[in-house]
């Protein structure tokens, strides 16, 4: 699939889950630009209201994932 992001915990989640042997899927929704790459006023409540969006959006492609591959 591919994807080019950079994410806040990910990678230090990923590394300890497969320390303890767990087997590891990231999904990320992207809430806003990094500061400085876009004109946008970066702010903890511009992300929390993003984030239900990005939720949503997230719900539909797992409920057509689950329907396809049943």
């Amino acid at each position: 699939m591919g994807g080019d992001a950079v994410g806040m915990s990910t990678v230090p989640e990923v590394i300890l889950a497969r320390f303890l042997g767990l087997r590891v899927a990231a999904i990320s929704t992207i809430t806003n630009m990094a500061a400085g790459m876009s004109d946008e006023q970066i702010s903890h409540e511009h992300t929390k209201a993003m984030a239900p969006l990005g939720a949503a959006k997230l719900e539909q492609v797992l409920r057509h994932f689950l329907r396809t591959q049943a």
